[in-house]
């Protein structure tokens, strides 16, 4: 069983890296990328389970990452989940209509969304609930 891929695309050092651990330490791969053009380059090279998408980004901002992701990239099915301090009804309807799936107003909670990262695309197994590598053991 491998791991769920979660790209988390934040220019914010500190937000990025939290994230990632999170979600690293909760059993999901994690890619990580600074600039739009960065995240949008790594969906087409391995494209992820999900995007953690922060919505104020240098260069390309995260409605146009979101579009791009989702028009040119093979991860056109991913769910995509927008993080901004802009409020929802600034931003939320203009995001879901480029198909992000989950608004998050920042500062939102780590496990707040690790829990939405777990609702879109499903728990990470727990050490031990592989089947495969148990029958391997016996």
């Amino acid at each position: 069983m491998h791991r769920k891929l979660v790209l988390v695309i934040d220019d914010n050092d500190a937000e990025r890296e939290l994230y990632g651990r999170l979600l690293w330490y909760n059993g999901f791969d994690v890619a990580y990328a600074e600039t739009g053009e960065e995240g949008v380059e790594l969906a087409r090279k391995e494209p992820p389970d999900l995007v953690l998408l922060d919505m104020m980004l240098p260069g390309i901002d995260g409605l146009e990452v979101c579009n791009r992701i989702k028009h040119d990239t093979p991860a056109t099915s991913v769910p995509v989940v927008a993080l901004s301090a802009r409020k929802e009804r600034e931003l939320g309807a203009a995001a879901r209509s480029l198909g992000c799936a989950k608004y998050l107003e920042k500062p939102i909670s780590p496990l707040e969304v690790l829990y939405e990262v777990e609702q879109l695309i499903g728990r990470a197994p727990a050490p031990g609930d592989n089947p495969e590598q148990e029958s391997q053991l016996a």
